[in-house]
């Protein structure tokens, strides 16, 4: 797959995302796992597992310091409010499946 689709298939998802009212994440950390998979230097799953990982690591430091008075604050772009994150692997891998289909269906 080329750069080119890989690309314009994260553009989309994160347009998608916006547009459905989403946060997209800030972190310079995922733009970065991003940037790798558009290069093809890592796969899909890769970014989701770091992503994950991401997410645990703000997870965990927002339980501590609810245990310990706060001294620094520190930046949380996670979702709020109980509404499911956009599944943004879901959504790059269906924009790329859609580039991958002849015009009107035909082969």
């Amino acid at each position: 797959m080329s750069v080119v689709i890989r690309r314009r298939a994260a553009e989309n998802a994160f347009q998608k995302a916006r547009e459905a009212g989403h946060i997209v994440e800030q972190d310079e950390r995922f733009h970065a796992w991003i940037e790798e998979w558009i290069n093809g230097d890592i796969q899909m799953p890769e970014v989701a597992r770091r992503y994950r990982s991401l997410l645990a690591e703000r997870s965990a430091k927002r339980k501590a310091r609810s245990a310990v008075p706060a001294t620094e604050d520190i930046e949380d772009a996670s979702p709020s409010g109980g509404e499911p994150p956009f599944d943004l692997e879901t959504e790059i891998n269906r924009l790329m499946l859609e580039d991958e289909q002849p015009p009107n269906g035909r082969a």
